[in-house]
């Protein structure tokens, strides 16, 4: 008897022990699924890296890591253009706001997946993408209803989501357009075998800057592969802004636009792209886009867009008698050159021939042209030097980063575009002594002797101060190098 008792004892030993075990594995269980759950929320905070030029190296513009920041404070950094006014076009008479209030809607997303064989991808840092082939149904928003692409399959699994169709899917002042799976959806009004891309103009669309990195070179990266035979379907649409590319847009649809806001047709396709290809700012990476294509055949469609004829720089080495042309960007606003004859006069001494002008971001053909038939762009970081793009193959361009912590959002806003497009690309540091800051604070304020107490105070702050308020007075004989490095490029 004692020893069945001592048995039924062990027994219940082994099994509190048992259920013990269990439920340590449950919680292990529940918590690595959490981790991994938030690790796939947290794709969006990607690191990325701030560069400064070190101080025995400012003339060549040699850079150094720093330290990584957070993707979402980059997002922030790259809307610094957004803070010149000067480089925004403004708004035309009767046009709707380009910032609309974020609407609420009562579409209930599921989980965004990060699975290929999705109709939808999300796994970039920045833009959600989703391309959808078979019965696709596009409905309008005439009627008050949020836009909708609809892919009707009976054999799918089902998927909704809300997409932001711009490449910034933070932007909360662009309106999603609901993407989903369906057996059944409302009959055709309208049918076209033409594929359709469906996006937006919104966020910071109206900055020369922007207007290139968040629509244009998107644009041409998701519509090339289709020569012409492409139909765009837009939400928030600006016809004044779309007149201002116009040759652009001409020569990569056939078709006119379509404004998803005015419609209430059903529009059915055989293929649609939700949101345009973005791979960083204003670059392409060959390896992820259609066909391999790359900044160089960006910068080749523009030239044909334009009718510009230049498709490579002079070469002294060839063309010795030539002065090659270099066009400085005399800004009117703020971070303008307040030295320019004598900047001239340097330039001219090592051999250029100098053309003055500020970017005309209303004339974009005219500015084009005057780009295209020079050999360098050089200008303080701003909108105006987006215009290298217009330069012809192995070209110069020189950014001049203004004071304090600047040279790496300078770096990431122009080095990999200029680098990508087959130019050379410099960029200078300007020194305390060369900004017009030292009128405003003394030479021992934080602005100037402790930058990141400011950048830490928000972006706003930092460029009110930097952006906002900083002109340049270039140090000729410290920037010399500079233009002997980029007219010996020219010799090669």
């Amino acid at each position: 008897m004692g020893f069945e008792k001592s048995v039924v004892r062990n027994l219940s030993r082994i099994e509190a022990r048992r259920l013990g075990l269990a439920l340590l594995v449950g919680c292990c269980l529940v918590i690595l699924i959490y981790l991994v759950s938030m690790s796939e929320t947290s794709v969006d905070e990607q690191a990325t890296l701030t560069f400064k030029i070190g101080t025995d190296q400012e003339a060549e513009g040699e850079i150094r890591q720093v330290k990584p920041e957070k993707e979402k404070k980059a997002e922030e950094q790259l809307s610094l253009m957004s803070l010149d006014d000067n480089n925004r076009e403004p708004k035309k008479p009767g046009d709707k706001s380009l910032l609309p209030k974020k609407e609420t809607t009562q579409v209930i997303e599921m989980p965004k997946p990060q699975l290929t064989d999705s109709i939808c991808d999300f796994s970039n840092f920045r833009t959600e993408f989703c391309d959808l082939k078979g019965d696709v149904r596009i409905h309008g928003k005439k009627k008050g209803a949020t836009a909708a692409v609809v892919l009707v399959s009976t054999h799918r699994k089902a998927e909704e989501y809300m997409v932001v169709p711009y490449v910034r899917k933070h932007m909360g002042n662009v309106e999603k357009v609901a993407v989903r799976t369906a057996t059944a959806a409302p009959a055709c009004t309208v049918n076209s075998a033409v594929p359709a891309i469906v996006f937006a103009l919104g966020g910071f669309t109206g900055n020369y800057y922007h207007d290139f990195t968040d629509v244009l070179l998107p644009l041409f990266l998701t519509a090339h592969e289709f020569h012409g035979e492409v139909q765009f379907l837009i939400t928030n649409i600006q016809s004044w802004w779309l007149s201002k590319y116009r040759p652009i847009f001409e020569l990569l649809t056939r078709y006119e636009f379509v404004d998803l806001d005015k419609s209430d047709d059903v529009h059915c396709r055989p293929h649609a792209l939700v949101d345009l290809r973005f791979h960083n700012d204003l670059t392409i990476d060959p390896a992820r886009a259609p066909n391999g294509i790359s900044m160089l055949d960006f910068t080749k469609f523009l030239r044909e867009a334009y009718a510009l004829p230049r498709e490579r720089a002079v070469s002294l080495r060839a063309h010795p008698e030539l002065r090659p042309r270099l066009l400085l960007v005399a800004r009117n606003g703020t971070r303008r050159f307040t030295n320019v004859p004598e900047i001239v006069r340097a330039a001219e001494a090592v051999g250029f021939e100098v053309v003055l002008a500020d970017a005309d971001f209303g004339n974009v053909a005219g500015f084009a042209e005057v780009v295209n038939s020079c050999d360098v762009i050089m200008g303080v970081h701003g909108a105006g030097l987006t215009n290298l793009v217009f330069l012809p193959t192995n070209a110069v361009a020189i950014q001049i980063a203004p004071c304090c912590d600047l040279e790496g959002v300078a770096e990431h806003t122009y080095g990999p575009p200029a680098r990508d497009s087959g130019l050379l690309y410099l960029q200078y540091g300007i020194s305390v002594d060369e900004s017009s800051l030292l009128e405003s604070y003394p030479r021992d304020h934080p602005v100037f002797t402790d930058p990141q107490s400011i950048h830490h105070q928000g972006w706003f702050k930092m460029g009110k101060i930097y952006l906002q308020q900083q002109n340049v007075k270039l140090d000729v004989d410290r920037f010399r190098p500079v233009l002997i490095k980029a007219i010996d490029h020219l010799r090669q």
